[in-house]
């Protein structure tokens, strides 16, 4: 929370939706609710829904969406808005994301949207117009975990252009929700919906997940 609290770019609307933890969440929220435009803490249908809440909510022209344990760069909003503004407020705006296992540095990586094919992009680090998620839709919460794949592919195919930022703009915890292997069996959909693979090479991929889980356990 410190990371966007802290941002000293002026024009910030910072809104919180919690799925109803019980993990002392919500006594960190009300230690700085003087601070946001709204919050919230109660269940939800996974995490892309909790994102739609978000998004409709938001007053704003410039949506962020940051995940809980992963923390903005200093002063990148300053330079968000400017790419905004350089862009005529019509992109979606991504960069690069340090990664840490636990608390290790991990690695640093930056895709393009000319990788979508073989990985997605950044999704932490995308700004997107408000205006482009009412021309195109929200994410599609029917994703447990590939809701943010689909929704970029969807801009991707509609012809919106992304706009790259060449630095850090998010730290991210590795081992979340996407790290399941649900979550390859997602993907794979995905790629087989927008015809990023063929519907035969699809298949074999998802029918090689089970042989790969039992393969790591046997492993470990």
């Amino acid at each position: 929370m410190l990371s966007v609290l802290n941002q000293d770019y002026p024009f910030k609307e910072y809104i919180v939706i919690d799925g109803g933890s019980t993990d002392g969440s919500i006594d960190i929220i009300r230690k700085y609710e003087s601070l946001l435009a709204y919050w919230v803490s109660e269940p939800d249908k996974g995490i892309f829904d909790a994102m739609n809440k978000g998004i409709a909510r938001c007053s704003g022209d410039l949506i962020g969406i940051l995940n809980a344990d992963d923390w903005y760069e200093y002063e990148i909003l300053n330079e968000v808005a400017n790419r905004y503004v350089e862009t005529s407020g019509s992109q979606v705006i991504h960069g690069m994301m340090r990664n840490f296992q636990t608390d290790e540095f991990y690695n640093i990586t930056g895709n393009s949207i000319l990788r979508l094919r073989y990985d997605m992009i950044q999704h932490p680090t995308c700004f997107v117009p408000k205006k482009i998620y009412e021309t195109y839709g929200h994410f599609d919460s029917h994703y447990n975990y590939s809701g943010d794949y689909d929704l970029i592919m969807r801009f991707v195919k509609s012809g919106v252009v992304f706009s790259f930022i060449e630095k850090v703009l998010v730290n991210f915890r590795l081992g979340g929700a996407s790290s399941k292997s649900q979550a390859d069996v997602e993907m794979w959909k995905v790629r087989m919906k927008y015809g990023l693979i063929s519907q035969m090479e699809g298949w074999i991929r998802l029918s090689m997940i089970p042989i790969k889980t039992i393969l790591k356990k046997i492993l470990k």
